[in-house]
């Protein structure tokens, strides 16, 4: 039976959903055992991301691409895109007759596999009339008998979300321990003395969180790795004061300060020009890892969100939130008696607050000539950053130095905060969930949703979900998310 002409939208729900034969062979003949097949990708790079994959006798872990022919690699300029270097498995529906081997940006072959003789022909058909059917991929969770109600779904998604809370709180108290350590504040024991609050250690990971929270889901990680290259200390002793400065090191240290001959308007050109002398002073002195313009995500973004425009707002937010002592203000804002947690989410959002210069008013990135409105940071988007870097920060604090105050009023604060923007996920969820009838809840919600795709619906643990009748959360979890803020709160 011929192979039926299918969009690559089915080609990708058979790989992860593992709808064919386990004795997988590459074009070279080595056997493939694929462990995980990896997690969806709705955004530019490779189609699945986090694989692990044993290929002959050595297991991989890395990203898989998919595409219909063979061909499709160089044909969408793979081979030259740096996203594409951690690809381990490149699977195709058909052959690509003479088609040279794939090859990644660093000059690494990645091995083939064909997977057409591996699945039943007539799945085809039946993967199409799904997606014709119901274009909700999570089309099992529709039915109301399976879905808990409304009340107790809620419930559940809280205490997934307190979860999602939990883990970030989790990292950040790792990375506090290694900046301990790295800042010098004795034997590698957290310095639990009230006096500290002001040590390096703590200021520079509120620094580290706010700028990997401008990255936002797309530019997390690049934006974390400019941070740590980059730190708050060494931007304090140029002064935070000084925008052009702040500018000529991020965006010199992050690969994304653009060569002349690139930059057609006169006007960039001449800002650019004064970035490019300073970084040119600045560059012998900096001995830090640097970044390069391939590590940033610009595809499927809105032009706001390039991370050209929330870079430059960063170097404007600088000296209004990490002039003097940053945490403190926070904690003081927090810790003030006799205010409501809207008006200290007010207070939070007011530090957020910038003003930018005549250029960056008028531009989002350096190239072309068209005039945008600007760099900007919406209300949303500093609840954003409230709700996923600013809170689990108090939360650590007020479990390194025990506080019950803080630790109750954080939960207030997160309690507090309106649901954050619908993205793709969170409308399949509630699609699949809410069936679209149910108004958005809270930060919490929003949390909680976010964490049941990633860990269940993405991964297809569906026999495991926590929001379907019959199931439970697992063992001690109905009390995982409240353990969290009585850990806070001791």
């Amino acid at each position: 039976m011929a192979v039926p002409r299918i969009p690559e939208r089915v080609l990708r729900s058979i790989w992860q959903r593992r709808l064919y034969s386990h004795s997988l062979l590459t074009s070279d003949g080595d056997r493939v055992m694929v462990r995980f097949p990896g997690v969806m990708n709705p955004d530019g790079g490779p189609d699945f991301t986090g694989a692990l994959i044993r290929i002959g006798q050595v297991l991989y872990r890395g990203d898989v691409e998919l595409h219909i022919r063979a061909s499709a690699w160089r044909a969408h300029r793979h081979c030259a895109d740096p996203h594409y270097n951690r690809v381990i498995l490149h699977v195709v529906l058909l052959p690509g007759g003479t088609s040279p081997p794939p090859r990644t940006a660093s000059g690494r072959i990645v091995p083939l596999l064909v997977l057409s003789p591996f699945v039943d022909p007539r799945l085809y058909d039946r993967r199409m009339n799904e997606f014709r059917c119901d274009p909700v991929p999570l089309a099992q969770c529709r039915g109301k008998d399976c879905i808990l109600p409304l009340r107790l779904l809620r419930r559940r998604l809280h205490v997934l979300g307190r979860r999602r809370i939990e883990r970030r709180v989790r990292a950040l108290g790792k990375r506090l321990g290694w900046l301990t350590e790295e800042f010098g504040a004795g034997s590698g024991e957290p310095d639990r003395q009230e006096g500290t609050l002001h040590s390096g250690a703590w200021e520079q990971l509120l620094y580290e969180c706010v700028l990997e929270g401008m990255g936002f889901a797309k530019n997390r990680s690049p934006f974390l790795a400019l941070a740590r290259s980059v730190s708050l200390p060494l931007l304090k002793v140029h002064g935070l004061g000084d925008a052009r400065t702040m500018q000529a090191l991020l965006f010199g240290a992050a690969g994304l300060l653009p060569s002349m001959h690139t930059v057609w308007d006169k006007e960039s050109r001449a800002y650019v020009r004064t970035l490019r002398r300073r970084w040119r002073v600045l560059r012998p002195g900096l001995r830090v890892p640097l970044l390069h313009e391939g590590d940033w995500m610009f595809f499927r973004m809105r032009p706001v969100n390039f991370p050209t425009a929330r870079l430059a707002m960063f170097c404007f937010l600088l000296p209004s939130l990490f002039a003097g002592h940053p945490l403190e203000r926070i904690l003081g804002i927090i810790r003030q008696s006799g205010t409501t947690p809207r008006a200290r989410r007010s207070r939070l959002v007011s530090m957020f607050r910038f003003s930018p210069d005549r250029f960056w008013s008028r531009h989002i990135h350096f190239r072309g000539t068209k005039k945008n409105g600007g760099v900007a940071l919406g209300h949303a988007r500093v609840q954003e950053l409230i709700v996923n870097e600013i809170v689990p920060l108090l939360l650590l604090y007020a479990r390194e130095y025990p506080d019950r105050g803080l630790g109750r009023e954080s939960i207030a604060l997160l309690r507090s905060l309106p649901s954050a923007t619908e993205n793709s996920v969170t409308r399949l969820v509630r699609g699949a969930l809410l069936g679209g009838k149910a108004r958005p809840g809270g930060s919490l919600e929003h949390q909680g949703i976010l964490h049941l795709y990633s860990s269940y619906c993405s991964r297809g643990r569906c026999g495991r979900c926590p929001v379907r009748t019959g199931r439970a959360l697992m063992p001690n979890s109905a009390a995982c998310g409240v353990r969290m803020s009585r850990r806070c709160l001791r």
